[in-house]
């Protein structure tokens, strides 16, 4: 829910991503013509957006422009550009929901940099151990949710524990799931396999309230067995661009000249399937849980309609007040325990 009796304010980094405005721009204009009950604000050189606006046809639809002199590179220094840049899509939108002017945050540049300014500058919800990036993964029986996907490559017990936690919360909320099954990312499935860390929090996760169902092996995850998948981000972030990953190696395959003409025609079918399964387009952004407000991290190869899903999903968890859920979640179980 907003602060004020007002549509929802989304904030949009037109300038991030491989494409920038040219991706940015058709993707909102779509989101908006879909029906978005939102007003729109695009982040970036006004001389650009107004000219895409225009090019889209689109110059009636009240899409709202904020000016910004600087850009956050992609290979940027993320500390850097939020005590340097102020004036960037990113540092400058944060700030403004931080304000109350806008209430969510959408961006397909620098991951890095979305993550720090939302840390710095949203702040961490009180109960949230650390923030943690979540994305779907599709499985053979619909998808699971990755906690964390690469905002945490050293973790604790208790990071890998408030992840489940936050996972938990999103899944009940966003997926309307009663009760979620909670797995933990490792090598094994007894609970003695791994390392100190997995040791750890399979222990505090199995004496939790949640319904956990124990390890996840590598060769499980697609197969789909459990509703959120909880890894450090480093191990997250290999998990997850493994399975982007798949789509590519098969069209590889089908363009190496090692199959046959029927195993080359069964591979098209398997690759077409694949390809649709696994397209980060439909999934929009992936979710920055456990700071103070909406912040929607997008694939930096985003398309127009990656965008459009991206600024949907902004505003539903604008609508259902997210952060303030998962902050719930998150006092509810601390409160157990202690």
């Amino acid at each position: 829910m907003t602060s004020e009796n007002r549509k929802p304010r989304i904030a949009v980094d037109a300038m991030g991503g491989d494409l920038g405005a040219e991706s940015v721009i058709p993707g909102v204009v779509q989101a908006v013509r879909d029906g978005l009950d939102v007003q729109v604000v695009l982040y970036g050189d006004p001389e650009i957006l107004r000219k895409g606006i225009e090019t889209a046809g689109a110059s009636d639809l009240g899409i709202e422009i904020e000016v910004c002199t600087q850009n956050i590179a992609m290979d940027e220094s993320p500390a850097s550009a939020v005590r340097g840049k102020p004036d960037s899509p990113i540092i400058k939108a944060m700030k403004h929901q931080r304000e109350g002017k806008v209430d969510a945050v959408v961006s397909a540049g620098s991951t890095g940099a979305m993550v720090a300014a939302s840390l710095l500058i949203l702040g961490r919800l009180k109960s949230a151990a650390r923030p943690a990036i979540a994305t779907f993964i599709p499985t053979v029986k619909g998808e699971s949710l990755l906690v964390d996907a690469g905002a945490n490559t050293q973790c604790t017990p208790e990071m890998l524990y408030s992840f489940a936690v936050m996972g938990d919360a999103y899944c009940r909320t966003m997926q309307s799931l009663d009760e979620p099954t909670i797995g933990l990312m490792n090598i094994g499935g007894e609970k003695s396999k791994g390392n100190d860390l997995t040791v750890a929090a399979y222990a505090q996760m199995s004496e939790s309230s949640l319904n956990f169902t124990g390890n996840v092996e590598g060769n499980e995850v697609l197969v789909g067995a459990c509703d959120v998948l909880v890894a450090d981000g480093f191990t997250g972030n290999i998990v997850l661009k493994m399975c982007e990953g798949l789509a590519s190696f098969f069209k590889a395959l089908g363009g190496s000249g090692q199959l046959e003409n029927e195993e080359l025609g069964a591979l098209k079918v398997l690759a077409g399937v694949i390809g649709r399964r696994f397209n980060y387009e439909v999934y929009g952004g992936a979710p920055l849980l456990g700071v103070d407000g909406v912040s929607i991290i997008c694939h930096g190869r985003s398309t127009p309609l990656a965008i459009t899903y991206a600024v949907k999903a902004a505003a539903r968890q604008v609508e259902v007040g997210l952060p303030s859920l998962i902050e719930q979640a998150l006092a509810s179980i601390a409160s157990e325990e202690g």
